[in-house]
């Protein structure tokens, strides 16, 4: 049943770049095809059918929140130096700086040409306007997040209460909008398009705190990139942030000490020795925990269904996951 949709949703993808020029199109097929759990367009599809619309409504504007998702991972490389991505080199490190900026603005633009295939799916242009004002708003939200992280970073006095403020602009908006966007393509009620944006909104939380807590105890060869980039980038994510509030005066000097340096591997260990200690990892665990739960709370306002059954199941491929 997903594993149809995910066909579906590769095949336009593909589609959407196929009258690039050679090289865009090489630089395109594979920046799309590295892998990736296509969660984003698999919400506004999923959702436009849980709401009792027809799936293939909602096909354009979850490749397009796709495209714009790829082109956001094309960015957080080139800002993170991130040398991989699933397992396999970034487009950045592949290719070139000026060409993965190239290719990241080109599917931002790419968006609109996608968009514009509700002109032969006869989408109501009110739907159409309201899909716009949304994209707007969850890239507007999305910056703002980006930023709250680069501020907290400089911050030593992060709170759980800022952690979770930036993780809902950061990643629960990016996962919201195209619940939302689903529900919006099928002319779904207000409450509707509001319950399913709160459960994507909380499901991209809990999926963030999950990210944080692979950032530390991940596998390499399992994540596809390089572990501790949070802390090598004096990030604060919620595994510090705990571990920061809860240590002796000495460990709190020694991680405060290695931010912003590569670390060698005896500061790994240590690194690990006191979030073990601390129980760092097993309360950010149940604050991913916590979040998908109240988020999952929301879709008991949608009619049982195959789709509302779907979006179940992927929230909890969204936390339970170690890659």
């Amino acid at each position: 049943y997903i594993t149809n949709y995910i066909g579906v949703i590769n095949s336009y993808l593909d589609r959407a770049v196929s009258d690039y020029f050679p090289m865009l199109r090489e630089m395109s097929r594979y920046a799309i095809r590295g892998g990736g759990k296509r969660i984003r367009p698999l919400l506004a599809v999923l959702s436009c059918e849980a709401v009792g619309g027809d799936p293939k409504l909602a096909i354009p504007v979850a490749v397009a929140y796709e495209l714009a998702h790829t082109a956001a991972l094309i960015q957080d490389d080139v800002l993170d130096r991130s040398p991989k991505r699933r397992g396999k080199p970034s487009v950045w490190k592949l290719y070139s700086l000026g060409e993965a900026i190239l290719l990241s603005d080109l599917f931002l633009f790419e968006i609109y040409g996608v968009l514009a295939e509700y002109e032969n799916l006869h989408l109501p242009p009110k739907r159409l306007y309201r899909l716009l004002r949304l994209i707007r708003e969850s890239a507007k939200n999305a910056a703002w997040g980006e930023l709250l992280d680069l501020e907290l970073a400089k911050r030593g006095d992060v709170t759980v209460e800022d952690y979770l403020e930036m993780i809902r602009f950061k990643t629960g908006s990016l996962l919201a909008a195209p619940a939302a966007a689903g529900a919006i393509v099928a002319g779904a009620s207000e409450s509707r398009v509001q319950a399913l944006y709160l459960f994507a909104e909380k499901i991209g939380m809990a999926y963030q705190v999950q990210d944080d807590i692979l950032d530390i105890v991940g596998l390499e060869e399992e994540i596809g990139k390089p572990i501790f980039l949070d802390l090598k980038a004096g990030k604060k994510s919620i595994v510090l942030i705990h571990a920061l509030q809860n240590a002796t005066g000495g460990e709190r000097r020694f991680l405060e000490g290695i931010m912003f340096k590569n670390l060698r591997k005896r500061d790994v260990e240590r690194v690990r020795r006191i979030i073990d200690r601390l129980g760092s990892v097993v309360y950010a665990r149940e604050l991913s925990l916590k979040l998908a739960e109240e988020g999952r709370r929301y879709l008991r306002l949608l009619k049982p269904s195959m789709a509302r059954d779907a979006l179940l199941k992927l929230s909890y491929v969204a936390v339970n996951r170690y890659a």
